[in-house]
């Protein structure tokens, strides 16, 4: 897990470089973000809770940019979904009930649009399903 954050502390870096350089491009935006996740992820993992939680916040923030900035954009939409659904998920296991019920009823929201909407997708409502089991079991 130390090698694999240092590998990720190296992109996200990259990612933030190419993305202050060239702040209108969709794409080094959109990997930072991803990079952000990844490092929440890791961090997690190896129980840094407090930089773990940073990092899903950025990624969270990120991702509510690009959708806000794209809302038809599907993968943005979903990927603000998953954000929501990691934070919640965070919150849940630092038993931050109310905290993680807000963030899995709004991934919830999402994925119930996207499943609505694109339903031979089956990701969406298999994430649907996994999003209501997380808030029944709360």
């Amino acid at each position: 897990m130390d090698k694999a954050l240092t590998f990720y502390d190296l992109d996200a870096q990259l990612s933030k470089e190419l993305y202050e350089a060239y702040p209108q491009n969709v794409s080094f935006k959109n990997g930072l973000a991803i990079s952000y996740e990844k490092l929440g992820e890791t961090h997690s993992a190896l129980g840094n809770l407090d930089k773990a939680l940073t990092f899903f916040e950025e990624y969270s923030r990120f991702n509510t940019e690009l959708y806000e900035a794209y809302p038809q954009n599907v993968s943005f939409k979903n990927g603000l979904a998953i954000s929501y659904w990691k934070l919640g998920d965070f919150n849940r296991k630092q038993s931050k009930i109310e905290q993680a019920r807000k963030y899995f009823q709004a991934a919830e929201k999402h994925w119930a649009e996207l499943a609505n909407a694109f339903p031979a997708y089956i990701q969406f409502s298999q994430y649907l399903d996994i999003v209501k089991k997380d808030l029944a079991n709360l």
